[in-house]
C-alpha cells in the first residue's frame, strides 16, 4: 500500500523565534537596570549643564552686539535679583532686525516659554528647577 509521505511537523520553536524574544527579554531587562541605576536623571542633569552653557553664551553675545539684555525690560536686574530671559527679545542695528532666537541660540532649550530660565545682575544664566525635573 502506500505510505503516508507527509511528515509531521514536531512542535516547539524555531531558533529564529526564541532568539526574537531572547533579544525583546534584553531590551527590557536594560531599560529597567538603567533606570534603576539613575541613568536618565544623570541624563537630565547633563542636558541642563550643556543648555545652560549655550544660552550663557547667547545672552553674552547679544550683550555685547546689541548693548541690552535679553529681558523684558532690557536691562538686567539690581542686585541679588533675577531677571527672566525673553528667548523673543529683538533690537536693530540698522536695517536688519536680530532675534535672541534664532539669531544667537541656534535652538531653543528645555522648558524656555515655562519662567525658569533667568539672569542675574551679573548675566549670570540660571534655571529655576532641579536638574532631575529638567
Amino acid at each position: 500500500m502506500f505510505r503516508n509521505t507527509k511528515r509531521k511537523r514536531q512542535g516547539g520553536f524555531s531558533f529564529m523565534e526564541l532568539m526574537i524574544v531572547l533579544l525583546v527579554v534584553s531590551v527590557l531587562v536594560a531599560v529597567v537596570v538603567l533606570a534603576m541605576s539613575g541613568f536618565f536623571t544623570k541624563t537630565r542633569g547633563t542636558a541642563m549643564s550643556g543648555d545652560i552653557h549655550t544660552v550663557k553664551n547667547a545672552v553674552d553675545a547679544y550683550l555685547l552686539q546689541s548693548y541690552h539684555a535679553p529681558t523684558e525690560t532690557g536691562a538686567l536686574p539690581p542686585a541679588g535679583e533675577y531677571a527672566l530671559i525673553d528667548f523673543d527679545a529683538t533690537f536693530t542695528e540698522g536695517v536688519i532686525t536680530y532675534k535672541f532666537f534664532p539669531s544667537f541660540l541656534a535652538k531653543l532649550p528645555r522648558h524656555w516659554d515655562e519662567g525658569v530660565w533667568r539672569i542675574d545682575n551679573s548675566a549670570l544664566v540660571s534655571v529655576d528647577m532641579s536638574p532631575d525635573n529638567y
